[in-house]
């Protein structure tokens, strides 16, 4: 009987302090149903500082959507470029296979690609406001080149030595005057502003790269992972593993399909 009075009095102890015990568990809110941009022939995507998405489709048409996610401009180049980076979004940079430009609505600051620069142009980036980097397929090397000045900065031979075969190298940008490139077999490479390489990230079969803050990010798998550039810590988050790759910024994450991309709002 003392046993039964003892559990009884337990029971209704519970049932008063149940309630409180409940509300003080953190709350874990299912993530909200994202908006959906669905496009049939796209080819690459790619968010700028403010925030806005851009989508590069297969026959060259750039299209831009703003924080709503309303398409607000198109952009028809004459052919496929096979270098965009929407940097500001005002001021915005593309390659040709034998030109580049910096352009606004109202300005284009364009040049040729000259074989003083790079006989065969295999990757390209802007690097600051007005100079781009070339990745040289013809010798493996990368040159830092200013425009105005028609002048090759910085030339520097990609040590082959770490390659265990033929590089392929599929993705180069620059990031807080850091250069970053993809080597598809072995590593994300990076080489300071004078072209020196300083580190390789050993990682396989990563298409994209991102940034935020003082972290690089890519997607492998199921996860996204996050490399700190400045201390070398890691962390990593869970990521559907059907997406090609994934941007964040401070309020969003957009995750690339092969036919669509699901942008998510971050609280």
């Amino acid at each position: 009987m003392e046993n039964k009075s003892a559990l009884r009095i337990l029971m209704d102890n519970l049932k008063k302090i149940l309630p409180f015990l409940i509300l003080s568990l953190p709350i874990y809110a299912q993530e909200a149903k994202p908006g959906i941009i669905k496009i049939s022939d796209l080819q690459s995507a790619y968010v700028d500082r403010p925030g806005d998405l851009y989508i590069l489709q297969k026959n060259g048409t750039l299209k831009k959507f703003d924080i709503s996610n309303n398409n607000v401009n198109d952009i028809a180049f004459p052919s496929n470029p096979i270098a965009f980076d929407p940097r500001d979004g005002a001021r915005m940079f593309v390659c040709f296979k034998s030109t580049c430009s910096f352009f606004s609505a109202e300005t284009r600051q364009e040049f040729n690609i000259e074989p003083q620069y790079a006989i065969d142009p295999q990757l390209m980036c802007s690097s600051g406001d007005h100079n781009f980097w070339i990745l040289d397929r013809s010798d493996v090397s990368i040159k830092r080149i200013d425009p105005k000045q028609s002048k090759v900065i910085a030339d520097t031979p990609i040590d082959q030595k770490q390659f265990t075969m033929t590089p392929e190298f599929t993705f180069m940008r620059e990031y807080q005057n850091f250069l970053f490139i993809i080597e598809k077999n072995s590593g994300i490479l990076i080489f300071n502003s004078l072209g020196k390489q300083i580190k390789k990230i050993p990682i396989t079969e990563v298409e994209h790269l991102g940034f935020l803050g003082e972290e690089l990010y890519y997607k492998k798998k199921d996860k996204l992972y996050f490399y700190d550039l400045f201390d070398s810590s890691t962390r990593e988050m869970p990521i559907d593993a059907r997406c090609r790759y994934a941007f964040l910024t401070d309020t969003r994450k957009y995750l690339v399909y092969e036919n669509r991309i699901e942008i998510f709002e971050i609280h």
